[in-house]
């Protein structure tokens, strides 16, 4: 019994550095007590800082060696005096709860089970509440928004009107509370084809609400932007400021200025080296006029100027709205319309006032008659014609004329005196040159000629008659 005892001791004795060894890997810490380094010190110190920062392996603060997160990349968040650390893609996130001029402690927010389902994830500080956005994770990307729960310790999954599945080019504004998603990409590895793995785009663009929970429609990405944008699957590589982002695609740097919608182009070489050579962003953010970058060579931040004068604003904007355009559109559309009319009706008043007062001189001129009795009646004539479609001979004008009986010259006189009268005074009237009588050769005979009322002139020789 003893030696069963003591060798059940003896084992015990050898396995437990290995049971301690799991256990150790199973999850960090819940609180950790770390030697201030020159980095954190500086982050401390800017005390009216608001920013996020991607942490190098030089500058990690949360020392979970051992962990099954012990790969993990780490995000820092500070919000004036408030710091956080998040553990990429596994929802736990420490808070910095006492730091004095050698040591800072940490300590661990959340209880977190799950984990993997939230890579490359969008966190940010709204109101002193923790949110997690998106990210993939299980072969396919998510557009949930997830909140922490001080009292649980848990993430919270928060329900809205629809999801949106944003890729990295996404800001958020703690000032109108809205995360902005200029376009999706949706990742889904279950399904069919190379597309879904890469990534299937759709170009409409989306702000969430955060007061209300709701995702907003504010139009689709503009032509030029998609061509800017859709070979870019860059992840890590975006700097936020007050009014967006700065990003570099390819060779260029790009400023995304999500609340005036505008996108600028970088024209500074020295600017794009810059960045070119801190590609990842790490260690990285933007603050005020200036771009900070810490060095770990000299363990020190260095700046470079971020000024608006160095960006040259494109033609196109972001995204393009929707019901903004239609209702321009619409606008315009009404405005051309009724202008349209308005000069219609002008000048048909102005043409009529015309009308009427060379009517009146010409009646003056002729004792209160513009057209005298014979004229009128081989313009009625011609008006009957009209009605019947039909066009009228010369013996039908003859007889009107009462010249039927005379010669041939004087009857080709009078005709060609009368109409030449009539034509006259009625442009004299319109104060225009198209004839109020035309004519055309008959159709079964060249040598003679037919008798009309030019068309475009009948509504008006009926008012001159009307006032003759």
């Amino acid at each position: 019994m003893l030696y069963s005892i003591w060798r059940i001791s003896l084992i015990s004795f050898f396995l437990l550095p290995f049971c301690t060894l799991k256990t150790n890997a199973q999850g960090p810490d819940s609180a950790y007590t770390i030697a201030n380094t020159p980095f954190l010190r500086q982050i401390i110190g800017y005390k009216q800082l608001n920013a996020t920062i991607n942490l190098s392996d030089q500058t990690k603060l949360i020392p979970i060696h051992g962990s099954e997160a012990a790969g993990n990349a780490q995000q820092l968040i500070k919000q004036g005096d408030d710091i956080y650390v998040f553990i990429e893609q596994t929802g736990f996130v420490y808070k910095l709860v006492h730091a004095d001029s050698a040591t800072s402690i940490f300590k661990r927010l959340d209880k977190t089970v799950n984990l993997n389902y939230n890579i490359d994830c969008k966190n940010f500080i709204y109101q002193n509440n923790l949110y997690s956005y998106g990210g993939y994770g299980f072969w396919k990307t998510n557009g949930n928004l997830r909140k922490f729960n001080f009292q649980d310790k848990e993430w919270d999954i928060i329900p809205l009107n629809q999801e949106v599945i944003a890729t990295s080019f996404l800001w958020f504004s703690p000032e109108e509370g809205r995360l902005y998603v200029p376009f999706q990409r949706v990742v889904n590895a279950g399904i069919l084809g190379s597309e879904n793995i890469k990534g299937v785009p759709n170009y409409a663009s989306y702000y969430l609400d955060l007061k209300n929970q709701k995702w907003v429609k504010i139009g689709n990405l503009e032509k030029d932007v998609i061509e800017l944008v859709k070979n870019d699957f860059s992840s890590n590589e975006f700097l936020a400021y007050k009014n967006g982002y700065l990003h570099r695609v390819n060779e260029d740097t790009y400023l995304f200025d999500i609340i005036h919608n505008k996108v600028y182009k970088s024209k500074n070489a020295n600017l794009n080296q810059f960045l070119i050579r801190r590609s990842s962003v790490q260690n990285m953010f933007i603050d005020g006029d200036k771009i900070y970058s810490y060095n770990n060579d000299t363990q020190s931040f260095i700046t470079y100027p971020f000024l608006l004068a160095d960006f040259e604003l494109q033609r196109s904007n972001i995204w393009g709205n929707e019901s903004q355009l239609y209702n321009i559109f619409l606008i315009a559309l009404v405005v051309v319309i009724v202008l349209i009319f308005s000069i219609w009706f002008f000048n048909k008043m102005v043409k009529r006032k015309l009308v009427f007062a060379q009517l009146n001189i010409l009646k003056n001129k002729t004792i209160n008659q513009a057209f005298n009795q014979t004229e009128v009646a081989l313009i009625n004539l011609l008006l009957t014609a009209n009605i019947k479609q039909e066009y009228v001979e010369i013996n039908k004008i003859n007889q009107v004329l009462g010249i039927k009986d005379k010669n041939l010259g004087l009857q080709k006189k009078v005709r060609s005196d009368v109409m030449k009268s009539i034509n006259e005074k009625y442009e004299f009237i319109t104060s225009n040159n198209v004839p109020l009588i035309a004519s055309s050769r008959k159709e079964d005979d060249k040598r003679f000629f037919e008798y009309f009322i030019t068309p475009s002139e009948l509504k008006t020789i009926k008012q001159i008659l009307e006032n003759n």
